[in-house]
């Protein structure tokens, strides 16, 4: 055997000489396991730190988690994605208080929320002064939270 040409096996005074062609479906099927591992592997991200955890913690902010415009601009877009990716949904823009203040919506806003039980007529006026309770189909105050106790003995003084 030339010793150029001398191979792993013989060079250790074996008697095994490597082919010089292999055949790469086999060779595939041998490695079939290795190669899932390793797709699996760089599928996975290397990071699996949320996107405000990336940042030092003294620059870390409770507001992060409710309000993305307080993330660094270049964590945003990474933090909406893993919100996307968890399943919660994400927190659209409340209408602004004129919007929500105009009679027909709160008009709509007072049918949906007596929609469930029937409203007294002092409903409203129970709800600030009273605990209030469903019974029989109606909405009662029962028992009253006392913050009112001097205004409502002014009131019924006089």
């Amino acid at each position: 055997m030339d010793v150029s040409r001398e191979q792993y096996d013989s060079l250790l005074g074996g008697k095994e000489d490597l082919p010089s062609v292999i055949s790469v479906v086999k060779f595939v099927n041998a490695r079939c396991q290795e190669i899932a591992a390793l797709t699996e592997a760089i599928e996975e991200p290397q990071n699996k730190h949320l996107a405000f955890q990336r940042m030092p913690k003294h620059l870390r902010r409770r507001a992060m988690s409710h309000n993305v415009k307080r993330m660094p601009r270049r964590l945003r877009e990474v933090h909406l994605n893993q919100l996307e990716k968890s399943g919660l949904p994400i927190k659209g823009k409340r209408p602004s208080r004129k919007f929500r203040r105009r009679p027909s919506n709160l008009l709509q806003e007072y049918n949906r929320r007596a929609a469930a039980t029937t409203w007294l007529e002092t409903h409203i006026w129970h709800a600030k002064r009273f605990h209030m309770v469903k019974r029989w189909g109606y909405q009662l105050p029962q028992a009253p939270t006392n913050k009112g106790y001097r205004a409502c003995y002014r009131a019924s003084a006089k």
